[in-house]
């Protein structure tokens, strides 16, 4: 299928500015969510906060360094490539928040919760906790997407489309050259019309925009996300979006965290029950989030690398 004209597509005639917010807009913030697919918080977070953020995700990227390979121990991974333009190289992580107690602390911030509960309510399990790092020059980017395809298996989670969160506050700038989130504003309302090719979210080069197409969508279609450090973008299940590569001179980390209404969902370690924060239990206490072997399998052992090359 071809893009859509102007009068049809959800993404024409609007400016960035209308998707941001302050903290203190929780319910327009809401709204935009549900209207638009996504929604910005501006300055979520204080400039010393996200500095004690980088900090926390900096020794996270040394420790992946210093093994040199993918691996996973429980629900805690690194996912580390070998790039034929920059060599070795962290992309990203699974629960950082076992190793780092800054990290750990911000993924149940009261102040997400204000957001979260006009949408998902108060008892929440977290399904997602990672880091993602795009390395200047590097080949990784993110594939175009909509994160309903990773809810595996469908059959723990029910009403995904109204029980899902997913969440990225921003370590270092999101901007025009370094990879920013690029988002399909109003995708969500539109039921997928193609089959999602399912080789996973990271790829090699620039993505693809087949999928895009294949949705009935364009390049044209596509609203940049560009951020500072200390904002917050929150974007729904079903909203199409993805990211290219990182052509500036400076690294980019996000730190992402995917939030489930706990009456939707089978899966995933608490954050909220009626309203308060719940840490993590220690990492050796398997917990079912994505694993379905993690009962059998909480020793640390080496993988192959996340990143697959989009055909």
């Amino acid at each position: 299928m071809g893009s859509i004209n102007a009068s049809s597509s959800p993404a024409r005639g609007r400016t960035a500015a209308s998707t941001a917010f302050t903290p203190d807009q929780p319910e327009a913030i809401a709204a935009c969510f549900r209207k638009h697919g996504y929604a910005v918080v501006r300055g979520m977070f204080s400039s010393q906060e996200t500095a004690v953020l980088a900090a926390a995700a900096r020794r996270a990227k040394a420790r992946g360094m210093e093994i040199g390979r993918s691996y996973r121990q429980g629900n805690l991974g690194y996912w580390i490539d070998d790039d034929e333009r920059v060599g070795l190289h962290v992309i990203g992580m699974q629960w950082p928040s076992y190793q780092e107690a800054v990290l750990e602390a911000h993924r149940r911030d009261p102040r997400v919760l204000k957001l979260l509960e006009p949408l998902i309510g108060t008892n929440i399990r977290q399904i997602v906790n990672q880091l993602h790092w795009k390395t200047p020059g590097s080949s990784f980017a993110v594939g175009f997407h909509r994160d309903r395809i990773n809810r595996k298996p469908a059959s723990a989670f029910r009403s995904l489309a109204t029980s899902y969160v997913q969440t990225a506050t921003t370590i270092d700038p999101m901007t025009p050259d370094n990879g920013a989130l690029l988002m399909v504003p109003g995708s969500h309302l539109r039921k997928p019309c193609s089959k999602h090719p399912g080789r996973g979210n990271f790829v090699s080069g620039n993505p693809s925009h087949r999928y895009l197409e294949d949705e009935g969508f364009s390049a044209a279609d596509l609203t940049p996300v560009h951020a500072e450090p200390g904002d917050l973008v929150l974007w729904h299940v079903d909203t199409i979006h993805g990211s290219e590569t990182n052509r500036s001179r400076q690294d980019r980390c996000l730190y992402i965290n995917g939030y489930v209404d706990a009456r939707n969902c089978m899966r995933g370690h608490w954050a909220f029950i009626n309203g308060q924060g719940v840490p993590l239990p220690p990492i050796d206490v398997p917990v079912l989030v994505h694993r379905d072997d993690i009962f059998d399998h909480m020793d640390m052992e080496l993988t192959t690398t996340a990143l697959r090359s989009e055909d």
